[in-house]
């Protein structure tokens, strides 16, 4: 076919949060501040996140970044971090603020 032209539209990519590996438990840390604040860390690979959980209702405690939201349920143990944006879990875990060697 001559003098066929094809155009190309360039596409322009939202930064997404990157992840290079997910596990089934990332390396977690809590701190009980008071009974309605925690504050934690997630770390795997490229991935972290810290900062505060608040307590939303019962059991549950809610953070989030510009990225992710992480939300843990005390009474049932589970952190399930999603991406704000796409909906995405990235993780879903159980993970207890207690001591349990201590009980």
């Amino acid at each position: 076919m001559e003098g066929l032209v094809s155009s190309a539209q360039a596409q322009s990519f939202e930064p997404v949060s990157t992840i290079i590996s997910q596990s089934s438990k990332p390396v977690t840390y809590m701190t009980v501040l008071d009974k309605n604040t925690i504050v934690i860390q997630i770390t795997e690979g490229e991935f972290n996140f810290h900062g505060y959980l608040e307590r939303t209702s019962g059991n549950t405690f809610i953070g989030e970044n510009e990225q992710v939201r992480v939300i843990y349920d005390r009474g049932t143990k589970q952190v399930v971090v999603i991406n704000k944006k796409t909906g995405t879990e990235f993780y879903n875990y159980y993970f207890s603020d207690t001591n349990e060697g201590a009980l």
